[in-house]
């Protein structure tokens, strides 16, 4: 165990370093020597690197040894910009990786790193990109970039075992570009939000197994709402152009990470409009950078058309149903409404109206004469109501609320007698503006996606936040008490979670009860005819039996293509062309199998 703590910490270090080497590259091409957090530069680094492994993998499967001088590389760029100034590492630095540290030790994985990202990852280091691998598993197909990056960081004696601090490291440069803008910023509005976000993030983000490639988004949200309060409450114009910059760049990144971060759009949008002379100043001013983004735009969408046959799977009308390895338009429907659907309170509906008992149960009630599909349950019924009455993203938005009460309360029990309420209402109008942007985000959230770990929970508290914080500005000398009684509840909370997540996973490697998913046994490891000839590992799992229907097949660490039996039966034939692998489908048949086993 001893040696898994080291192994996780000293990855943690390698990914740091390197991601930081490229974030310098990528700031001084793009950016020039702007002095910014040393957060924004590895987050920088983590969308270069997304680029080189997208950009690689059209040619080359991104083995351990290619993915080492990658990473090398990045290492030895930050070695010649001075590693060992003290700007790399200040005090506050090395308190934030203390803080983070708990999160590393015997971390878990996420609820879906076995199913479809790790297959991802291992695909992407065994072959060049594949035409049509959302065949096998529809799931491979949703583009989300991050999976990329990890499979950039598979490296020798590592493997693909702490591919997951990725995450840990995001929350890492999130937390220092929260301690910068705090230290920085001479605004009391930056500062508090600064604080709140991290006290927020503690409170919200315990489990590092809850990560996967969805805080991304929210955290990326909070960074583009604080650049937007900087935006109007600063004067250096020239600093003002940076963060237009970034706020593109961040958007554009949050939307590579996962689609769904669409929702974000209104802010933006809304954002860039109102400023649109100076957004078209940098336009002029940066076309290198605004043309990378359009190379790597491109580059994007031909990767998911390749591995899809659409341009961003499943918004079926992106699809084509005459490229022949493609899943085709009902394929990639049937998925869309299966998960908006989920996120709308399709499956919670059918639990608590009783028309099933659980998810497992789903089978059956389809071929029933009541069956409601995702559709219907979309266009017929009162979604909105129904996900309100039984959806558990209520009770985790609601409590970003009392979370605001609770601080409010707090503070104003300190600070009563200081309140200027008669002021109030003129800051209202002061920030108007700012108040409106931050609302209407809540009604793509909603009607889009109405999930908190998508981006609801950055929505939410921002506006949540703002509305707080124009009551406090009213406070005149502000007592620190009330704000170091949040800070140590909140800090305590999430080091508390943690280290009762490390003592008990401590006693299960003790009892020997803590499972080691990279030796799962239970999958048949066969082979499937390519080319007449038995050259593709083809992983099989056969459903024996009734009591399993609706759960995922996890293909967990085995290399090569993976897929369940119901799948294999839809496709006609795997070959190679031009030393690149196809899998031809057939389009009808595996939309029955979409369509009837909705989960696979």
């Amino acid at each position: 165990m001893a040696q898994e703590i080291i192994s996780s910490l000293f990855f943690f270090i390698v990914v740091y370093l390197s991601s930081l080497g490229y974030g310098i590259i990528f700031k001084k091409i793009f950016f020039g020597n702007i002095n910014n957090s040393l957060g924004e530069t590895g987050i920088f680094g983590l969308f270069f690197l997304c680029f080189i492994s997208i950009f690689f993998h059209f040619f080359i499967p991104l083995n351990i040894f290619f993915n080492l001088i990658i990473i090398f590389l990045g290492i030895i760029f930050l070695y010649f910009e001075n590693v060992f100034k003290h700007k790399y590492f200040k005090l506050e630095y090395f308190v934030i990786f203390i803080i983070i540290i708990p999160s590393l030790v015997l971390f878990e994985y996420h609820a879906d790193y076995f199913w479809y990202h790790l297959p991802y990852v291992n695909i992407v280091n065994d072959f060049k990109i594949i035409f049509g691998i959302a065949n096998l598993n529809d799931n491979l197909g949703y583009g989300h970039i991050w999976y990329d990056l990890l499979a950039i960081y598979t490296l020798p004696f590592f493997g693909t075992k702490y591919l997951s601090v990725l995450s840990i490291l995001f929350l890492s440069f999130f937390l220092i570009i929260l301690k910068d803008i705090f230290i920085r910023s001479n605004k009391n509005i930056i500062k508090q939000f600064a604080f709140f976000c991290f006290c927020f993030v503690c409170l919200t983000y315990s489990n590092s197994k809850d990560f996967g490639s969805e805080i991304q988004g929210n955290l990326i949200y909070l960074i583009i709402c604080m650049f937007i309060l900087k935006y109007y409450l600063i004067e250096n114009r020239k600093y003002q152009n940076y963060i237009i910059l970034c706020i593109v760049l961040l958007f554009y990144f949050a939307i590579l990470i996962r689609t769904n971060s669409i929702i974000f759009a209104p802010l933006i949008l809304i954002f860039l409009i109102h400023n649109i002379r100076y957004l078209i100043k940098t336009i002029k001013n940066y076309k290198l950078f605004y043309a990378f983004l359009i190379i790597f735009s491109i580059l994007y969408l031909f990767k998911n058309f390749i591995i899809t046959g659409c341009l961003s799977y499943p918004i079926y009308f992106t699809c084509f149903d005459i490229i022949e390895w493609g899943v085709g338009i009902e394929h990639a429907k049937l998925r869309y409404y299966h998960l908006s659907s989920q996120s709308k309170g399709y499956l919670l509906y059918l639990i608590n109206e009783k028309f099933i008992e659980n998810i497992f149960n789903y089978y059956n009630f389809r071929e029933g004469e009541n069956f409601i599909s995702p559709k219907k349950y979309l266009n017929e019924y009162n979604w909105l109501n129904y996900w309100w009455k039984y959806e558990y993203d209520i009770d985790r938005f609601l409590n970003i609320i009392y979370f605001f009460i609770f601080s409010s309360i707090l503070i104003i029990i300190f600070n009563f007698n200081k309140i200027k309420f008669y002021e109030i209402i003129s800051d209202i109008k002061k920030y108007s503006f700012l108040l409106i942007i931050f609302t209407i985000p809540i009604f793509t959230w909603i009607f889009l996606l109405p999930q908190t770990r998508y981006g609801g929970y950055g929505i939410i508290f921002s506006i949540t936040c703002l509305i707080s914080l124009i009551l406090f500005q009213k406070i005149h000398k502000l007592k620190i008490f009330p704000f170091i009684i949040i800070f140590t509840i909140s800090l305590s909370y999430f080091e508390y979670k943690n280290i009762d997540r490390i003592i008990n996973n401590f006693n299960g490697v003790s009892l020997n009860n803590y499972y080691n998913y990279y030796e799962y046994p239970s999958i048949d490891r066969k082979r499937f005819k390519l080319n007449d000839k038995l050259e593709m590992p083809i992983i099989e799992r056969t459903i024996n039996s009734e009591d399993v229907l609706g759960k995922p097949l996890y293909c967990y660490n085995f290399k090569g293509l993976c897929s369940s039996s119901f799948r294999l039966e839809c496709i006609n034939k795997i070959n190679k062309r031009n030393n690149y692998i196809f899998v031809i489908p057939d389009k009808e048949k595996c939309t029955s199998i979409i369509d009837k086993y909705l989960w696979y």
